[in-house]
């Protein structure tokens, strides 16, 4: 399969890595900023499992967990086994969005997003996670060795800009589609 191999070229790892790191090390400096709006989050899907969560505990050590999978989708290149964490995360995280989609229940927030409005959780954000875990899933299979150049660090450039991009539109997209059935 042509695609395959691609999939295990250094350009589409470092671009994997690089996003997945990118956007796991943003998630959790927005939740280290904004500690009592998280712990609120929290809350709420604590209500929706029943109660049983430490949502202290979680407050603190969910955007350590996510600072050090950003750290090892980053490692992977060099040991692809440290994407695991990222991965764990990411699966984690589209089950509990698609539990909270599927019970329909009243969480305003799903805790995923960097907007001020609020996005509640929905299939839609289940399967960007799942998307998300795809690309992590990827990181842990072996690299091709070929040497990279310039125009190599040129596209890397432009695949990491591109990827934020429609990871931010997708989640304005599904923000929009939440609000149209609201009205």
């Amino acid at each position: 399969m042509v695609i395959a191999a691609y999939l295990h070229d250094p350009l589409v790892h470092l671009a994997s890595a690089g996003a997945l790191a990118l956007l796991l090390g943003a998630s959790a400096l927005h939740k280290v900023r904004d500690r009592q709006g998280f712990a609120r989050v929290l809350v709420r899907y604590g209500e929706l499992l029943g109660g049983r969560l430490p949502i202290t505990v979680l407050t603190g050590l969910l955007p350590l967990l996510e600072l050090l999978a950003a750290f090892g989708v980053l490692a992977s290149f060099l040991w692809p086994a440290a994407a695991w964490p990222a991965a764990l995360l990411l699966a984690l995280y589209a089950a509990v969005l698609a539990l909270g989609a599927r019970r329909g229940t009243a969480i305003e927030d799903c805790g995923c997003h960097f907007g001020d409005k609020p996005q509640p959780p929905s299939a839609a954000l289940a399967w960007r996670n799942l998307l998300l875990l795809a690309l992590a899933l990827n990181l842990l299979a072996p690299v091709v060795e070929r040497a990279l150049g310039w125009l190599d660090a040129l596209v890397l450039g432009f695949a990491i800009g591109c990827g934020v991009a429609l990871y931010l539109l997708a989640n304005l997209l599904i923000s929009n589609s939440v609000s149209l059935r609201e009205l």
